[in-house]
């Protein structure tokens, strides 16, 4: 079996690739997977199969969503991510196809980095959990290792989470370790072992889809109907952690938080100059934009990015100063007017939120902030 030989320093990092978005780079980034990043289960889902050379950008699948997400924070149209799943496929056959997926005549021939997020389908080919892992232990390591001979940074996603707690009674005598808790014991913590041992990102994809499945408000049959592939709330979900895990303007909102110019995450228009520093505080906030400007163009003064990590829907509220203001807030592009000095803008979901604020079309700035709780 290989063993780790030595410890490579990164090539890149998730962080390397939202510095070169930024810069206006295409910076390819690929998710090489099974049909839970295929987008196997969601509307008109284009299967990516074996026999397959072509660029995957099924709408609904969770790597299409990212990037728009992506190119929509950066301002950068030719920013990629590459949809590298194949369903019904595990790790060996990405061993064995190797050279045809990333090779100089790959339609992902420029990828700086992949996110490996095998490990489902791989327990259908062993009958004990010590094979199990040995098995994969070995692929994932000689996979990061073949990255890293092409000069690609490999980094590794937990599986999707399952609803799979006892094999399905078809598959008993034929696939003893078809359970959820059997892939989170076994190849996800190989995963976490491996992510140690070369000093790779991992994305923990299974903790947070678990959470999505168990305290979202939506039920399972709208979620993942067979109990393996999520379906089109699951991807736009997958898509928005993957975002909030490249993006480092992303607020992640594990109960109540204020939202202002205070904070380190904001982006706004505003000079700091015509800022109002509040004393005492007003309604809870310590700083606002409060003033007129030349002219009545309708700007935006406020964007985060907020990724809901609460167990339950978090309450969203906006704060502004005067009631005839023409103050207005998009919600994940949906426009709201701001009709009172604080208006409820009602539960939000688990996953990704982004807030936008604008001015209208006047010559008052006038916004103090959000608060979710």
């Amino acid at each position: 079996m290989l063993e780790v030989t030595f410890h490579m320093p990164r090539l890149y990092t998730l962080n390397d690739a939202w510095a070169a978005w930024l810069s206006g780079e295409k910076f390819p980034v690929a998710i090489a997977g099974d049909s839970t990043v295929d987008g196997f289960g969601t509307d008109n889902s284009i299967q990516h199969l074996t026999a397959e050379r072509r660029d995957n950008q099924d709408p609904n699948a969770f790597p299409r969503l990212l990037e728009a997400h992506l190119r929509k924070a950066t301002g950068n149209s030719i920013l990629r991510i590459y949809n590298a799943g194949h369903t019904g496929m595990y790790i060996k056959w990405a061993l064995d196809n190797f050279e045809r997926e990333w090779g100089h005549t790959s339609v992902y021939a420029d990828v700086k980095m992949v996110g490996i997020g095998y490990g489902i389908n791989d327990r259908l080919i062993y009958s004990s959990a010590k094979a199990y892992r040995a098995g994969f232990k070995q692929d994932v390591i000689e996979m990061v290792e073949r990255f890293y001979e092409k000069g690609i940074q490999p980094f590794l996603l937990t599986t999707q989470a399952v609803v799979e707690p006892g094999v399905h009674s078809d598959f008993t005598r034929f696939y003893p370790l078809r359970t959820g808790e059997s892939v989170n014991s076994i190849a996800n913590e190989v995963k976490r072992e491996i992510a140690g041992s070369y000093s790779l990102e991992l994305i923990d994809v299974n903790k947070y889809t678990e959470l999505f499945l168990q305290h979202s408000s939506y039920s399972l049959l709208q979620l993942i109907p067979d109990g393996l592939h999520l379906g089109n709330l699951g991807h736009i979900y997958e898509a928005g952690l993957l975002f909030a895990h490249f993006c480092p303007r992303t607020v992640w909102a594990g109960g109540k938080c204020q939202l202002d110019f205070s904070s380190q995450k904001a982006v706004t228009s505003v000079p700091s100059d015509k800022l109002t520093l509040a004393y005492p505080p007003t309604r809870g906030f310590k700083v606002f934009a409060n003033y007129t400007k030349h002219d009545k163009q309708d700007i935006k003064i406020m964007d985060f990015w907020v990724f809901n990590n609460a167990k339950r829907p978090l309450s969203l509220t906006a704060y502004k100063s005067e009631v005839n203001s023409l103050t207005y807030v998009k919600i994940n592009g949906e426009a709201r007017t701001l009709s009172s000095l604080e208006t409820n803008l009602g539960l939000h979901d688990l996953g990704l939120i982004h807030l936008e604020v604008y001015t209208g079309d006047c010559d008052k700035v006038d916004f103090k902030g959000f608060v979710l709780e």
